[in-house]
């Protein structure tokens, strides 16, 4: 009857809503003693004891605090409390003694045994201990019993003083008792140790200590012992041990992966790259096997040791195999075989084929280097727009490049290739009739525009020649150069391949197109004499000019025919150790194919050396030529109808450039500074020949070549920026800069002594000195100069003025613009500093700074120009062996030739010499005017 059932769960029943009645006085409630107690009802295990022991108790739970406080206190009853508490004091309660508590039975459910004892913990801390140690041991070593606490709770409550002044009063009157509470110091517990707050340092000993502090991350607390007993210091963390905690009593082993070599308060230190460690608590890390490193750091395994950065891991097995990556190829750390094929990801870098390059997928560490731009490189195997081949340099079979992209052949594009050869028969033909064989001095308007047309295609071939060179040019510059290909018949771009798709036979075709049509024009030119009809209408073809067309055609395509002949000699370096052909990369150098390439290269080459010593030969032989044969000077005409008189022989410096451009790209194939340092030598040399002889025959075109020279070698300059530097190049290039550097000095500081020299040795010997070396050349006699000027004064002065018509005529017509300006030029020097007319200051040959003037000169320099004159003149022509010598101290040479001249009054023709003249010769080394 004192419990009921609510929602499963039992519940004390109080009849009258107030007190629970034990079983001996639940029928008689006036037996029963009020028991109180308070909150949500305290300690009611009372219940249970109730029954257990017969005690009448009513018990009943205050509703509030102040009646829990006030009924204990108005009627003498029983009540729950709890010590120390001084709400009850006053009353001196008593407990009730229970049997001993008994956790077993309790935790059955059988409550009759006392309760456990509950402690109201009033300052809690689950790490006072550490933060707090002194604080902490004073609590430990406390000692208040309960009497001690009632007696200050019944003094607060007799004085009414202030708990804090109760307990400052009690510190103060039993300062003997508390001071043995005070802990030592230096007396430390785990995870501190001692410390001397003076100097902020951990100590050893007591004695340097002030008092402890816990442990920092990288040292432990270790026990340690001396006279006072035991305590604890921070010692470091051994080697092979770390702690980055703080306050602990011993320190971990460094993991896998780390080491540390000495001991200290450092973290083991990870393993730095090319280092692993599979175990624990080690003092180093492990070095990976010879030509290995790792990735990360931290490696814990030598699985993870991968290639170095430079090289390649080449093995098929477990085991891993490391070879240095060829040129062409980029291999971080790591880099594999497999991952080269599979390429690049987004979150691996993996070795990949540098663009420029190609190698296989079957093998991809055998690079090829690919002299074009079709090479994209990244994965094995790749090519760019369809082209195939171990340089992507070739399309498919009927098919030719065009547009970036390989495209089937058309019939147009069969067709045109078919035509070709008779389009160049007709056109052969035809250059027969439209071409002008004979040699003026002076070049007409369209002699301009055909020499201009031959510069043209001269200058698109040296620039042909250039494009050879494998320089990274702009986009722009890049596709005029192989424009400018073409013309040294590099024709791919013009759908070769459909007329022959192999490599080989597309050469052998260019060698033979120079060889057939050398051939050709000569059969043409013999089978035109056997046709009445073209005898008879004067069409049949003229032995020299039939030379002079063969010449013509093999002075044009000079520079292209020996480029094509040393085409199969051009062989470069794959990274692989195998040699192709520059511009047939797809053939490989040493076997049959390039053979028979070499074959015919030799043959063309040697069609090309024929005609460059025939033209020596020509030009040796064209002065006496151009006197005694001049049909055969019309057989020359291609060789010598473009330069001026004086200079007829410049067409072998314009034909020896030509090989020498080609000749550094067969000298040095794989080293493109060194190409381009040669040919810019060859241009050099060539440009200081052109501007000191001025060779062409028009003053325009020697303008115009220099200005086209010029802009050439600026082209040269910017390819030797952008060449990427090499070490062979360089080593080249530095050694050839080191020797032109000294060179230039050398010649200037020679010339510069000797002509120091000479002053002395003038100064010194009194005598004029004028070497040969200073003006480049002996000069002519003065004496000789003006017999021959004295000479042709008196042959103008007997023709009449038809006949000087005609002269004048002939010189405004027939005499090379440079030699009439060299006329003018030397009219101006007798007429200004040899006082032999009278200077106009308005007339168009004041063109100079007259120098020192004769009626200027000194009477000491004058008397040294009054030599005894001796004048030889031959008086008639029949009698040459009759030599008249005239001496004459009083006058000077000239008056005696003067006079000699004008006594005589029978003036020759145009083509007879003169009674009374010097006789002329043919100066050397000029070609007369046909």
């Amino acid at each position: 009857g004192g419990v009921v059932v609510v929602n499963n769960h039992y519940k004390a029943f109080c009849p009258d809503d107030h007190f629970w009645r034990a079983p001996v006085c639940r029928h008689d409630p006036t037996q029963c003693i009020l028991y109180v107690t308070g909150g949500d009802g305290w300690n009611l295990d009372v219940l249970q004891r109730t029954a257990a022991y017969s005690i009448p108790l009513g018990i009943g739970v205050a509703n509030s605090w102040d009646n829990y406080l006030l009924v204990p206190k108005t009627y003498k009853t029983m009540f729950f409390s709890w010590t120390p508490d001084d709400s009850l004091l006053d009353l001196n309660p008593v407990n009730v003694i229970y049997p001993p508590y008994n956790a077993y039975a309790h935790s059955q459910g059988d409550l009759s045994s006392a309760s456990s004892r509950t402690p109201l913990a009033k300052i809690t801390s689950y790490d006072l201990g550490y933060l707090a140690p002194d604080l902490f041991k004073l609590l430990e070593n406390s000692a208040f019993d309960i009497d001690l606490i009632y007696s200050l709770m019944r003094t607060k409550q007799e004085t009414g003083a202030t708990p804090e002044e109760v307990a400052c009063n009690w510190v103060n009157n039993n300062e003997a008792r508390w001071s043995e509470w005070i802990p030592d110091p230096t007396l430390c517990i785990r995870g501190f140790g001692l410390y001397d707050a003076t100097t902020e340092t951990f100590s050893s000993s007591r004695q340097a200590a002030t008092t402890c502090k816990a442990c920092l991350p990288g040292t432990y607390s270790k026990l340690f012992t001396d006279n006072h007993g035991s305590t604890y210091v921070c010692e470091e963390c051994p080697a092979g041990r770390q702690q980055p905690a703080a306050g602990e009593v011993s320190c971990d082993l460094c993991p896998a992966g780390t080491s540390k070599a000495v001991k200290s308060t450092e973290d083991c230190a990870p393993c730095r790259a090319g280092y692993y460690q599979n175990d624990w608590g080690t003092e180093t890390c492990k070095k990976c096997p010879e030509g290995t490193t790792t990735v990360l750091l931290r490696a814990t395994q030598v699985s993870d040791c991968v290639c170095m950065e430079g090289t390649i891991d080449v093995s098929t097995s477990g085991t891993t195999h490391c070879v240095p990556c060829t040129e062409g190829l980029t291999c971080p750390d790591g880099s594999t075989v497999e991952k080269l094929k599979s390429g690049s990801t987004e979150e691996e870098k993996t070795p990949e084929i540098v663009s420029g390059y190609f190698s296989w997928m079957e093998d991809p560490t055998e690079v090829f280097k690919c002299p074009g731009t079709h090479c994209p490189g990244q994965r094995p195997g790749t090519c760019e727009g369809g082209r195939l081949g171990p340089t992507c340099d070739e399309c498919g079979a009927g098919m030719y490049w065009a547009d970036d992209e390989c495209r089937v052949c058309e019939v147009s594009m069969v067709a045109a290739w078919i035509a070709g050869p008779i389009l160049v028969v007709l056109a052969m033909i035809a250059a027969y009739y439209v071409t002008d064989d004979k040699y003026t001095a002076r070049a007409s308007l369209g002699e301009c525009a055909s020499i201009g047309t031959d510069m043209m295609v001269a200058f698109v071939q040296q620039l042909g020649i250039l494009s050879a060179v494998s320089v990274p040019w702009p986009a722009t510059l890049k596709n005029l150069f192989e424009f400018s290909s073409v013309f040294v018949l590099n024709l791919q771009s013009l759908g070769f391949s459909c007329a022959s798709s192999h490599g080989v036979q597309q050469y052998v075709m260019s060698a033979l197109f120079f060889i057939a049509v050398v051939t050709t024009l000569p059969c043409l030119g013999y089978l035109t004499q056997f046709c009445s009809c073209m005898r008879h209408r004067g069409l049949n073809w003229d032995f020299y000019k039939t030379i002079c067309l063969t010449g013509k055609f093999l002075q044009s395509g000079f520079t292209t025919m020996c480029n094509i002949g040393l085409v199969p000699f051009m062989c470069f370096l794959h990274p692989n150790g195998r040699r192709s052909i520059l511009k047939y990369p797809h053939t490989f150098c040493g076997s049959a194919d390039h053979g028979m390439m070499q074959l015919f290269g030799i043959l063309v080459l040697v069609l090309s050396l024929t005609h460059f010593i025939l033209c020596c030969w020509a030009s040796w032989k064209a002065p006496k030529w151009s006197l005694a044969s001049p049909d055969r000077i019309r057989g020359i005409g291609f060789f010598i109808g473009n330069f001026r008189p004086s200079s007829w022989w410049f067409g072998l410096v314009l034909l020896a450039r030509g090989p020498l451009l080609s000749l550094p790209v067969v000298l040095a194939p794989n080293a493109r500074g060194i190409q381009l340092a040669l040919m810019l030598c060859v241009l050099l040399v060539s440009f200081g020949w052109q501007l000191w002889f001025l060779p062409w025959k028009a003053p325009i075109l020697n303008l115009v070549d220099a200005i086209s020279t010029a802009l050439f070698l600026m082209l040269l300059a910017i390819s030797l920026h952008l060449e990427p530097a090499i070490s062979d190049s360089l080593s080249f290039l530095d050694s050839f800069g080191t020797f032109m550097y000294f060179v230039s000095l050398g010649v200037i500081a020679c010339v510069s002594i000797f002509a120091l020299g000479l002053v002395l040795w003038q100064r010194c010997s009194k005598r004029e000195l004028m070497p040969s070396i200073v003006n480049l050349g002996q000069l002519r006699d003065p004496e000789e100069i003006l017999e021959t000027l004295l000479a042709v004064t008196g042959r103008l002065e007997c023709k009449d003025e038809k006949e000087k018509e005609v002269l004048m005529r002939k010189m405004s017509s027939s005499v090379s613009a440079y030699d009439l300006c060299l006329v003018g030029q030397a009219l101006d020097i007798l007429i200004a500093d040899c006082e032999l007319g009278i200077v106009d200051l308005d007339s168009k040959m004041v063109g100079r700074v007259a120098a020192k003037r004769v009626s200027q000169m000194s009477k000491k320099n004058l008397a040294n120009l009054k030599p005894k004159a001796t004048v030889t003149v031959i008086a008639d022509e029949s009698k040459k062996d009759e030599v008249e010598t005239v001496e004459d101290p009083k006058h000077d040479m000239a008056d005696m030739a003067l006079n000699e001249v004008f006594e005589r009054d029978d003036c020759a023709s145009d083509f007879d010499s003169v009674p009374g003249e010097q006789v002329l010769e043919l100066p050397k080394g000029g070609v007369t005017n046909s």
